[in-house]
């Protein structure tokens, strides 16, 4: 009998120690599975979208924050290209009415590896009409030894949603019942109360022209800005930017001459908007032909390249760009107005 007690103490001895290294080497595995798992594994995340197309020796890429939106959410695109360091890329336009709107855009470059240098246009856009909008519908300009080729960016897709509720009714409500207004003082003591301050008013500005007779004088008329507009153009060709080539400096003065002739020509705002928001605006003028709207429209744009994109048109262009202006002023300026030299 004792014998027997020790042989199955034994045996549970045994089958605990089996079970303590089966649950230690267990333990192990999993350990060593998640230390040496490759980051590979890990499933794509489809909170972006990066469509990439290389062509010869150039690689184009955009990078977009994701894949849709509400309308008027901002929303990150990067346009991206790898070139040659003697190549250079005019990126394309993204901004379309209200299709996409460019809200702020950032440019820079680097030099990398085996003399190539990538250059990056970083552009935060929105857009006010639903439905899917294409990112890139322009193409990119690649300049290289005397040639210009012009190579398509990825298509990438914008998926703009409605901010309202999908069970939500499009029907205009009904008119509310009328309300009751409370009583309300009656007209005459308006009248009397209007009466009393208008004649203060009309005295109190009386005795001042009276007490000021002497020292009154007769305000000059303000200068028509299509005056303004060519002694500024005068101005900025006496500068000798052209001369120089100082493209940036010059592109910026002859967009703000334009842009003021236009606030103060048309009664525009467009010193503070947009290049898409002031041709917007100026193809509804029926004082603009369509040539002249096209020959604004095509300025604005070169002039956003220069300024946004770093382009650098040669001195014929800029010469050409200089000349539109002032064609587009003579053009324009109201025809009983003469030109005070």
């Amino acid at each position: 009998m004792f014998t027997c007690g020790i042989s199955v103490k034994c045996k549970t001895r045994a089958r605990r120690e089996l079970l303590r290294e089966s649950a230690a080497l267990l333990l192990c595995c999993a350990w060593i599975t998640i230390l040496f798992l490759p980051s590979g594994c890990s499933p794509r995340s489809e909170d972006g979208q990066e469509d990439t197309l290389t062509t010869g020796e150039l690689t184009l890429q955009v990078r977009a924050s994701g894949n849709s939106i509400l309308v008027g959410d901002p929303y990150e695109v990067t346009l991206s290209a790898i070139c040659p360091t003697n190549g250079r890329v005019d990126f394309p336009e993204l901004g379309r009415e209200k299709d996409i709107v460019v809200l702020d855009r950032k440019w820079s470059e680097k030099l990398l590896s085996d003399g190539l240098r990538k250059t990056e246009l970083s552009m935060k856009i929105t857009s006010f009409r639903l439905g899917e909008h294409p990112l890139c519908t322009d193409p990119a300009l690649y300049h290289h030894d005397g040639v210009t080729e012009t190579n398509r960016f990825p298509e990438s897709i914008l998926s703009v949603a409605s901010s309202l509720a999908p069970d939500a009714s499009s029907e205009i409500a009904d008119i509310k019942p009328a309300r009751r207004l409370p009583g309300r003082i009656p007209l005459w003591t308006w009248i009397v109360l209007g009466s009393a301050v208008l004649a203060y008013l009309i005295g109190l500005a009386t005795s001042k022209l009276w007490r000021h007779r002497d020292i009154l004088s007769f305000a000059e008329p303000p200068v028509p800005p299509h005056v303004i507009a060519l002694n500024a153009l005068r101005a900025l060709q006496s500068k000798g930017l052209l001369e120089r080539d100082e493209c940036n400096p010059f592109y910026t003065e002859l967009s703000l001459i334009l842009r003021t002739y236009l606030e103060g020509r048309f009664h525009l705002n467009a010193p503070d908007e947009t290049t898409e928001e002031i041709v917007e605006e100026m193809s509804r003028s029926r004082e603009l032909s369509g040539a002249q709207r096209n020959i604004l429209q095509e300025f604005m744009r070169q002039a956003d390249m220069v300024k946004f994109a770093k382009g650098h048109p040669d001195r014929l262009t800029m010469e050409a760009a200089f000349e539109t202006t002032r064609q587009f002023v003579e053009e324009t300026k109201p025809s009983t107005d003469t030109d005070d030299q």
